[in-house]
């Protein structure tokens, strides 16, 4: 690919649980963008890590513009550019997968990664929601659960080591199994994960998660559900609180963001603490991983051209 001299491009993919976003950048500013499955019905990549990349390297090609730099931001575990499954129930089992040379080596462009928490809480420091603030932890609630921290004005990263990884802190000893292999994870309980596993067990089992919360969130039994995986994640919460000192929490993810998800969330959070914690929501939504990528490409580009 070579660089069109009048435009400064840039490429990020976001991988999550689901769904895969690739966003084309020109002037810092979202272009135009690419979604796909991440585990197609027709297509199960479930342990195909390779067929994921290449289903990457295809939705790239698609954009149709040049780059001189692709950001990936991941679920799992990242690690000098070779990726790793955490909760083997969302994508499978899988261990140092080269994802960053498979994908420069089919398209001749350097390619870097970071987990995708780490790239949201960097997107909303930039970008978003913690602008203004000098400390702040990132919680998304979507497929999965997890967190990301910008401490002193500086994301702080001590990757392959999942700094951060507040979905698999265990709230519920000896309890719920979570696809890491753990029991009593965050995640096991109040993730989109969690929460089609209960659907699955009741008569509501022909419903998504999606369809319960923008469209029976009246219910009792919706407003129970809601309750229960936001008590979890408070607790979660307040107990960063306690160890770090943070005050200040940003809240993102499909299902994060949802109104009265969010607003559960904080008023769990007032009924378990009488330390004042803020919440607030993710200024760029469904956007904040590529927009880390963008910050990360930034701040580190010499290291990669």
């Amino acid at each position: 690919m070579v660089l069109d001299m009048t435009d400064k491009n840039f490429i990020a993919v976001d991988i999550g649980g689901t769904k895969i976003s690739i966003v084309l950048f020109r002037n810092d500013k979202i272009v135009n963008q690419v979604k796909l499955q991440t585990n197609p019905i027709d297509k199960p990549t479930t342990n195909k890590p390779k067929l994921i990349a290449d289903n990457i390297i295809n939705g790239i090609l698609n954009l149709g513009a040049s780059t001189d730099q692709i950001g990936i931001a991941t679920t799992g575990v990242i690690n000098d550019g070779n990726w790793s499954v955490l909760n083997k129930k969302i994508l499978g089992e899988f261990n140092k997968f080269p994802l960053c040379n498979y994908i420069e080596s089919k398209l001749n462009t350097p390619v870097f990664a970071i987990s995708d928490t780490e790239a949201a809480a960097l997107g909303e420091f930039k970008f978003g929601a913690g602008i203004k603030l000098s400390e702040f932890f990132y919680i998304t609630v979507s497929t999965g659960v997890g967190g990301g921290m910008v401490l002193n004005n500086q994301l702080y990263r001590k990757s392959p080591n999942l700094a951060g990884a507040f979905g698999h802190m265990v709230i519920v000893q000896n309890g719920k199994l979570c696809g890491c292999g753990r029991k009593g994870c965050i995640e096991a309980y109040s993730s989109g994960t969690a929460l089609k596993q209960m659907l699955e067990h009741s008569e509501y089992k022909d419903l998504s998660v999606k369809d319960i919360l923008l469209t029976k969130s009246d219910q009792t039994w919706v407003i129970d559900l809601i309750k229960e995986a936001a008590i979890y994640l408070s607790e979660g919460i307040v107990n960063v609180n306690s160890l770090l000192g943070i005050k200040n929490f940003i809240i993102g993810g499909s299902i994060g963001l949802n109104e009265n998800f969010f607003n559960e969330i904080k008023n769990q959070t007032s009924l378990i603490t009488s330390d004042k914690i803020n919440l607030r929501k993710a200024k760029l939504k469904n956007n904040t991983e590529v927009f880390g990528c963008l910050a990360y490409s930034s701040e580190h580009r010499k290291a990669y051209i």
